[in-house]
């Protein structure tokens, strides 16, 4: 009798031990893929060698203090921020407070004005965003490492466009001479979408994909407008009485 449950037992546990091998929990990552081990790999090692970069190569063209300033950030400040990307018609007041230190810099930092540009939330959804798509190219088993630094090249890129961009149009309508990093993190924002973006495509397919693509585009779209807004009045307070509006160019 003993024997015999036992043996029933340890059939049960093998079944059960055959289930959990033979199915995968929808949306789990398949931890025993190969792929998906170089994948974690490569994107460690790809962050590590960011991190050595930036720290050797950025204090040569901005300075240090200037650029702490942006990373002056806490948990609420985040918070708060990513509520604005990801709901910004719900966001009221977009003015900026001004610094009450030492005036290096004119604004407050993050920390202290959810309305001021950071590139904590940038630098961080850029890294996953990379990380995500290599992480997906491991799922598919066509991951090379090739794919990490392709495509952080190519995001690159398009941010260096994209800030020229905005420094012409803010040169044409003679706004304000915002600081080069200003832009820089406008334009990073934009990897917030584009990670949850990501995230669903590789967690629930296509379709909610492209829904959420259009959502979180018409999100940051509100955002930029506002924000470039913002400073282009800020700027015509010096120009009061004159001839054109800086607002009314925009």
């Amino acid at each position: 009798h003993h024997a015999s449950r036992g043996q029933h037992q340890g059939m049960g546990m093998d079944q059960g031990q055959g289930a959990m091998h033979g199915q995968q929990p929808f949306g789990a990552p398949d931890l025993n893929n190969p792929m998906f081990h170089m994948a974690a790999s490569q994107g460690a090692q790809f962050f590590d060698q960011g991190q050595k970069m930036i720290s050797s190569n950025v204090s040569q063209y901005v300075s240090m203090q200037l650029l702490r300033h942006y990373f002056q950030v806490d948990t609420p400040y985040v918070a708060k921020k990513l509520k604005i990307l990801l709901m910004p018609f719900m966001h009221k007041h977009w003015h900026r407070e001004k610094d009450e230190g030492d005036g290096m810099y004119p604004y407050a930092p993050p920390r202290d004005c959810v309305n001021a540009p950071d590139l904590y939330i940038p630098v961080m959804s850029f890294v996953t965003y990379i990380l995500i798509v290599g992480y997906h190219m491991g799922q598919e088993k066509s991951f090379t490492p090739e794919v990490l630094g392709k495509t952080g090249s190519s995001g690159l890129v398009m941010l260096v466009l994209e800030v020229l961009a905005l420094k012409v149009g803010f040169y044409l309508l003679d706004g304000p001479r915002n600081s080069f990093l200003d832009f820089v993190s406008w334009s990073g924002y934009k990897y917030v979408g584009i990670t949850l973006c990501c995230l669903v495509r590789v967690f629930l397919g296509k379709t909610l994909q492209m829904c959420l693509l259009f959502f979180t585009g018409g999100c940051m779209s509100w955002f930029m407008f506002k924000t470039v807004a913002n400073s282009l009045i800020l700027a015509d307070t010096r120009h009061q009485g004159g001839g054109s509006s800086l607002t009314k160019q925009y």
